[in-house]
């Protein structure tokens, strides 16, 4: 039986995302109960909401993500949501990801979309196909990896863990 320094669970945007991060440490395995590209990620459409805009600010988002959510949001975890997600934007980039530009006054620049909620133009996309796009980006960049392993259409449950 093959050891892994990490086991991830899922194949969407957090458990490839974090995979990634983890394969700078050491051995990974992904499992996933389907393809690894099956994921609810992949169903996303729309866009990610992110500050890119000198037009917009963090006290903005917050705000507006606060208010949208009618008393349900943990302030905290807003707050980092919101200051971390151009990080988040520009990891994915980094590994190929394109999001939807324009041509404004003559130079390219992000196509920032305003969905209901939003006081600000802050929604990045891929043509409206954003959640595939990303999973396909991860999933690339995951199968560049030599110490992270893909293990589709295994079931958690199944997993057996052992103590040394």
């Amino acid at each position: 039986m093959k050891e892994y320094d990490f086991v991830v669970i899922g194949s969407g945007i957090a458990g490839l995302s974090f995979a990634l991060k983890a394969a700078r440490h050491g051995s990974v395995a992904v499992i996933t109960k389907r393809k690894g590209a099956d994921t609810n990620t992949a169903w996303a459409q729309g866009g990610i909401a992110c500050v890119t805009s000198d037009e917009d600010s963090f006290e903005l988002h917050v705000g507006d993500t606060l208010e949208a959510g009618t008393g349900l949001c943990d302030e905290a975890v807003v707050h980092t949501v919101v200051t971390e997600g151009p990080e988040r934007i520009r990891e994915l980039a980094e590994i190929g990801l394109q999001f939807d530009e324009r041509e404004v006054s003559g130079h390219r620049e992000l196509d920032l979309g305003k969905e209901g909620g939003h006081s600000k133009r802050r929604v990045l996309h891929v043509r409206d196909a954003t959640g595939k796009e990303i999973e396909e980006t991860l999933l690339r960049e995951l199968g560049r990896q030599s110490n992270v392993k893909l293990l589709e259409n295994h079931m958690a449950v199944d997993l057996i863990t052992a103590a040394k």
